[in-house]
């Protein structure tokens, strides 16, 4: 079975390329970030796409927030990936991290097995 993209089109969420500079700058607007460290061989990962992220609850709930969503394609295991998952205490994906629209809170790191609820409770706190 071919590995499906990572990115979606102009039907799904607009996935911005993960950095931690693109972090930085988006919280700086003011906006709620939402990123998901994947990779085309994680099976938990296409489970989370296809059940709780790319649903259209949360579409929607991402451009009422006006909030950003970032992707980390772990697919060839990038360093500065790698480092970013360590920061957070795993040694690989998924790793789905909401940050509030207040730069000053840390990021809520969500479970590794998504559900709608999860991803729009997350969302939601992000917003405060």
């Amino acid at each position: 079975m071919p590995a499906e993209p990572l990115k979606t089109g102009a039907e799904g969420i607009d996935w911005q390329p993960w950095s931690a500079a693109a972090v930085t700058a988006t919280r700086a607007q003011g906006r709620p970030v939402l990123v998901d460290f994947t990779a085309r061989w994680c099976l938990t990962c296409r489970a989370n796409k296809v059940l709780a992220l790319e649903i259209p609850a949360v579409q929607a709930k991402l451009r009422a927030l006006n909030a950003v969503a970032l992707l980390g394609d772990y697919t060839h295991f990038p360093e500065d990936i790698a480092a970013e998952l360590a920061r957070f205490g795993r040694a690989g994906v998924p790793l789905v991290l909401v940050y509030p629209a207040d730069a000053a809170k840390p990021p809520q790191v969500l479970p590794a097995v998504l559900t709608p609820g999860i991803v729009l409770e997350a969302l939601g706190k992000a917003a405060r």
